[in-house]
């Protein structure tokens, strides 16, 4: 007999699921901040709110269709234009 413990694995749990047991909050709660959330980020198109959904085809500071979800071509974009333009900000030089 092998004297190795064996682990127990957890179930899996939504990331709803995980946030919410992490912050402590009612489902309602953080559904709200959730919301929250997303409607000032798309309000003032900050992150991928500020690209077009490619697979959703909904515009620029538009939630995408799926409810509580950034389609993953939609990050793929914004993170994209990010490195491309730098971000808006000059390079770093020693000096």
């Amino acid at each position: 007999m092998s004297t190795t413990p064996v682990l127990e694995v957890a179930p899996r749990r939504s990331v709803h699921a995980a946030a919410r047991t992490a912050v402590g909050l009612p489902h309602s709660a953080l559904d709200a901040t959730l919301d929250a959330a997303y409607e000032t980020h798309r309000r003032f198109r900050h992150g991928a709110f500020a690209e077009p959904c490619p697979t959703c085809h909904v515009s620029a500071g538009e939630l995408c269709l799926a409810r509580r979800s950034v389609h993953t071509a939609r990050r793929l974009a914004h993170r994209s234009r990010g490195v491309r333009s730098n971000r808006g900000f000059p390079p770093v030089t020693a000096g």
